[in-house]
């Protein structure tokens, strides 16, 4: 578990010693060893989704991208699967995350050709957009972030506990963010209505309701072979999640160097930036240690306090692990997406 720490402690900046995804598949000598698993990333189009599918597709496995703009998603599979190597092409499934109905369609079409899942990483999101809503009128962020993946999923669910096997348990890998420290969850004003909606506040919020889900999706799945665990990739802008910010990444890269000059020390590059979900998915170390909050290719420690005025990148917030927060989060948003609260 405790592989990757030394490379973690004098960091400088994109392109230093920390790990890149390929290099976590490399030290996992899974290149070209998982023939015949099946692999499904949401947001497959731009920055960690598509880092990601490259370098999982060098398993050999199946992998599948998820895409709003299905020309787009056919076109960055296209150009990923057009290296030389002697591996599936990668796939695309249409779906628009925040649209409930566009969630079960791309599912049933996924689970037409795929009635196995053995990897889900649920890597698409927005951040701090301005305030509005989603087709069946949640608030925006929560609703792409969380219940778009929660729905999927619950829709998944059954390809993903008929793969697992003794030999490779099924896993499922939320991606969250630092911002989780922002907000824990709202129960009773998930939309943030009256007044409550500031953008960093709502991702804060659906960034917290990603790691509440995997862990309990650890505890209610863990014992049939579905493990589940949630990721801060790190600070990475190259990515496009920053597209709703005033001067989008650059803008808002130069806002936080700023406030604090460490921010160009703990950026990463998009390589960098996806090895931790990459370690997620594949890593021989976490089997059977599900249901955590890993950042930096390691388990995540409780934050430190937030000095005045200046960001914190690391570290999590007690109330992740808070087991009735989480319950009443899944009870929640089974209500909200139409589906039964059943094992």
């Amino acid at each position: 578990m405790d592989r990757y720490v030394s490379l973690h402690e004098n960091i400088n900046g994109p392109g230093d010693s920390r790990p890149t995804a390929e290099q976590i598949l490399k030290d996992e000598d899974l290149i070209g060893k998982l023939t015949g698993k099946t692999i499904l990333i949401t947001g497959g189009t731009a920055g960690l989704g598509t880092e990601s599918a490259r370098v999982l597709r060098l398993t050999g496995a199946h992998v599948w991208i998820t895409a709003r703009n299905k020309t787009k998603g056919e076109d960055i599979a296209k150009s990923i699967s057009s290296d030389g190597k002697p591996y599936p092409a990668v796939k695309v499934v249409e779906i628009d995350l925040s649209a409930l109905d566009s969630v079960r369609k791309g599912a049933k079409a996924f689970l037409e050709e795929c009635p196995k899942l053995n990897i889900l990483m649920t890597n698409a999101g927005v951040m701090a957009c301005p305030e509005s809503r989603s087709a069946q009128n949640f608030e925006l962020q929560f609703a792409t972030n969380h219940l778009a993946h929660f729905l999927l999923f619950q829709l998944l669910k059954p390809a993903l506990l008929s793969a697992s096997s003794p030999t490779f348990p099924s896993r499922v890998i939320s991606l969250s963010s630092a911002g989780h420290r922002g907000s824990s969850i709202h129960p009773d004003n998930y939309n943030l209505e009256n007044g409550a909606y500031a953008p960093f506040v709502a991702y804060g919020q659906s960034k917290t309701a990603n790691i509440l889900m995997a862990n309990e999706i650890e505890r209610r799945y863990g014992s049939r072979g579905l493990h589940a665990w949630s990721v801060h990739p790190g600070v990475i802008f190259e990515t496009g999640i920053s597209r709703h910010q005033e001067g989008e990444a650059d803008g808002l890269r130069e806002r936080l160097t700023e406030v604090d000059e460490a921010t160009t020390k703990v950026m990463k590059n998009t390589g960098q930036g996806a090895a931790t979900q990459v370690w997620a998915a594949v890593g021989k170390a976490l089997e059977g240690k599900g249901g955590l909050y890993l950042e930096d290719c390691q388990v995540s420690r409780k934050g430190i306090e937030k000095a005045e005025g200046r960001p914190s990148f690391y570290g999590h917030e007690e109330y992740i692990y808070d087991v009735q927060l989480a319950g009443r989060l899944w009870r929640d948003s089974c209500e909200m997406v139409g589906v039964e609260d059943k094992d």
